[in-house]
């Protein structure tokens, strides 16, 4: 195996540097606990600045400082007047954050309900679970990033077997003002790892009652017989003992006689997108090819840096669940002459 092989040369090289047997032991002992849970060995903070190509003085400035290598925005939210907070990091603390995701973090089990920012899954999976049910029950957690902790991250990085220096330097490098920012690339995927004992929970739960869960992000849908309505507090109590808030406002129950929705997907019958979302894309086409892009921005009185890639999402969005018509509607953006 691997990490006895590892562990192997490390042994022999820290006897030629006539290390003692007891920090030996200690170094093997640290490292096959990390190689046992598929994670890099990393011994300090000089280890760490290698691995990543970085020069050492850059990199200890780099997350001594880390909260200043980031630069906050807003963008718009769907309703009209609200903005999100986006604190975006700069390139190298991305690369920086980057080899974190690949090498460490996405090493990191993540619960079977997890569908959001994981490989290989989409919304589509998110949904399949709940089409079909008598009762579709959808929650949100408010303040999702914000709620995760430096704190929380750190006693992660300790539980898998990192020391307090490198749980300390990695939990820096991934927070900014000692929460996760929305804007940078190890966020969603810690939130991923931070849930998995609520999603646990959730499961067990479910499997009592006959109820299907599943989590994207901050978007918890349970579904199944109608009487998983009365157990609604208990979901709510298991929410709040895990150190998360419900965001009240978005809990909808939802059953046959209406549309039943999750993660903007139809799940009555089948999976489906809402006909409004095609309508809304059919029409934005069509006066952006009659009057151009600009004059139909004016006309409706929007300014959208982002409103080509806007659409563009909107048609892979569609793409995924009706792969001919999403393959139409890309054609059809791909007609306009977009003026940049």
């Amino acid at each position: 195996m691997k990490e006895y092989e590892y562990i192997s040369r490390l042994k022999a090289a820290l006897i030629q540097e006539n290390y003692d047997d007891d920090y030996i032991k200690l170094c093997n002992d640290y490292s096959y606990r990390l190689l046992e849970n598929s994670l890099p060995v990393i011994f300090d903070k000089e280890h760490l600045s290698r691995l990543l190509g970085l020069e050492e003085r850059y990199f200890f400035q780099l997350f001594m400082m880390a909260d200043g290598f980031y630069k906050e925005v807003q963008i718009p939210k769907k309703k009209l007047g609200q903005f999100r907070n986006i604190s975006v990091p700069t390139e190298v603390l991305k690369y920086v954050q980057r080899w974190i995701l690949d090498n460490v973090l996405y090493n990191i089990r993540v619960s079977e309900a997890t569908t959001g920012f994981v490989k290989g899954k989409s919304i589509v999976d998110n949904a399949k679970k709940h089409v079909r049910k008598e009762c579709v029950i959808n929650m949100d957690l408010k303040d999702f990033f914000p709620t995760i902790t430096y704190d929380s991250v750190f006693r992660l990085l300790k539980y898998y077997g990192y020391t307090n220096e490198i749980a300390f330097i990695l939990s820096k490098l991934c927070t900014f003002r000692d929460v996760l920012p929305q804007g940078a690339p190890t966020s969603p995927f810690i939130s991923n790892i931070v849930c998995y004992k609520l999603d646990i929970r959730f499961i067990k739960l479910c499997n009592k009652i006959g109820a299907d869960y599943s989590r994207y992000a901050d978007d918890l849908t349970i579904s199944g017989p109608r009487y998983i309505v009365g157990y609604l507090n208990l979901f709510s109590d298991i929410i709040v003992e895990e150190g998360f808030q419900i965001n009240e406002s978005k809990t909808r129950i939802q059953y046959p006689n209406n549309r039943q929705e999750v993660t903007g997907l139809i799940v009555n019958e089948k999976i489906s997108v809402p006909k409004e979302t095609k309508k809304y894309l059919r029409q934005q086409i069509f006066y952006c090819k009659k009057y151009g892009v600009n004059s139909h921005l004016r006309k409706i009185n929007i300014q959208k840096s982002n409103y080509k890639e806007h659409l563009y999402g909107i048609a892979f969005f569609i793409k995924m669940v009706e792969l001919e018509l999403g393959e139409k509607f890309l054609e059809q953006l791909n007609e306009i002459e977009w003026d940049y």
